[in-house]
């Protein structure tokens, strides 16, 4: 592995910096002063304080990280897996099965090959739901990233007493208590499946934990219209309203996907401040729906973008949920102002931080260093007249293409495009390794 270097003071110059903070200031030139893994000061370059820290002129555009509000990263090792199955059979019949056979090691290698992606595409925090996730945590912090880490809670088919929903959540109780650190890199919430894959008596277990710990719960919820049916043809209500009943929706709760909503779940998510992950490339690839997101975001509710896992998406590019959540927006309500570009450009920021409850997402003095550079001198952007045009190439144009660069807490984790604290060719080499174990024991039915 590539060691990371230690935070430091760091001022950073570049021809535009896009804070996405409240007043969407924008300064040309800019310059960004980084204090033990903190921003310090952002403004104008002209009026940049003085500084005993060597000025690195990076050029180009400085902007917050990208947030990921719901992946399974560690499916790198199940990419491509069941394509052309609905959810549901796509679980049961191609995930399960080879998620029943993984090892912490399997999931360390998984989780580092995601993260490399991630971190290349411009990704500076990532929200995951898996398994081994004291091997995941490992990864991690290997490799730098920040991640909101929430382990998966459900029955796992054919994974054996240990693989259930209570010895899920008792694991989950002690990562929380061994790792979380409200201030660090890697915070610790609960990440019960779903409503159907997890019993009525393990949803209410799961929420007494989540409120004595004050951690995120982070849920599938309302993916697909047959979950739906299934829910209300078994308890007589919604996903929501059973998350609800059972108090699952008493403390943080980070809702993915939320696809097939009806009135009252709205109302449901706005009285308990529920924030939403919005996922358009795997809805889509799976057939499940588009998300009501201009009626959440007018309520609103909390909403950030998620790739959700490299099996269902079938990348890790946020870039592209950026692009893809306004296009259908606006396709869905006839409407080309139904979403904007600043809009989606804060989804993808911001947004997504504020629904995971972290102060990262904006370019401000006392929030975390995590921040992306990205190459103007390319055609995507030219030409670009004025701001709104900028903006408006950001979303449309551009692409992870343009990102070379990535700091997470003041460490430059992507040096030119290339991510210095993860050795991708020894990744991808394992990687393919385990992937062809974990196939060919699935097809031997373990």
């Amino acid at each position: 592995m590539v060691g990371l270097g230690q935070a430091s003071g760091l001022r950073l110059a570049a021809d535009v910096v896009l804070t996405l903070d409240d007043a969407d200031r924008v300064y040309r030139p800019g310059v960004v002063d980084v204090v033990d893994g903190r921003i310090t000061w952002v403004g104008p370059r002209a009026d940049a304080p003085p500084s005993a820290t060597p000025e690195l002129g990076v050029g180009g555009l400085l902007m917050p990280g990208l947030v990921n509000t719901h992946g399974h990263t560690p499916m790198t090792l199940l990419r491509g897996s069941g394509d052309g199955l609905p959810l549901h059979r796509w679980l049961r019949e191609s995930i399960w099965p080879r998620e029943a056979q993984l090892t912490d090691e399997d999931v360390y290698w998984g989780m580092l090959l995601g993260v490399d992606e991630l971190l290349r595409s411009g990704v500076t925090t990532s929200c995951e739901m898996y398994l081994h996730n004291r091997a995941l945590a490992a990864a991690v912090l290997d490799a730098g990233i920040r991640c909101v880490i929430t382990p998966g809670i459900f029955d796992l088919p054919g994974g054996g007493p240990e693989s259930s929903w209570e010895s899920f959540l008792d694991a989950a109780g002690a990562l929380h208590a061994d790792l979380h650190d409200g201030d660090g890199l890697v915070q610790v919430g609960l990440g019960p499946h779903s409503a159907y894959a997890i019993p009525a008596e393990g949803l209410r277990a799961t929420a007494k934990v989540a409120r004595e710990l004050n951690a995120l719960v982070h849920v599938h919820v309302a993916e697909t219209a047959d979950e739906g049916r299934r829910i209300g043809n078994s308890h007589g209500c919604s996903a929501p309203e059973l998350l609800a009943r059972l108090g699952v929706l008493d403390g943080p709760v980070l809702a993915a996907h939320s696809v097939w909503l009806g009135p009252g779940d709205f109302d449901l998510y706005v009285a308990h401040d529920v924030a939403v992950a919005h996922c358009p490339q795997s809805n889509g690839k799976l057939g499940s729906g588009v998300a009501r997101v201009t009626e959440m975001l007018a309520r609103g509710i909390r909403v950030g973008l998620g790739t959700d896992g490299p099996a269902s998406n079938d990348n890790l590019d946020l870039w592209e949920e950026m692009r893809l959540a306004p296009l259908l927006a606006r396709g869905v309500a006839a409407n080309a102002t139904a979403m904007t570009a600043r809009q989606a450009l804060r989804l993808a920021t911001r947004g997504g931080a504020e629904a995971l409850g972290l102060d990262t997402g904006r370019l401000e003095p006392g929030r975390p260093a995590d921040l992306i550079r990205l190459e103007l001198a390319d055609s995507m952007f030219t030409p670009a007249l004025n701001l709104e045009e900028l903006l408006a190439h950001l979303v449309w144009s551009a692409s992870s293409r343009q990102v070379t660069d990535v700091w997470v807490a003041g460490r430059r984790l992507v040096t030119e495009g290339r991510c210095t604290s993860v050795d991708a060719a020894e990744a991808r080499g394992e990687v393919t390794r385990r992937a062809h174990r974990l196939f060919e024991a699935a097809l031997r039915g373990g």
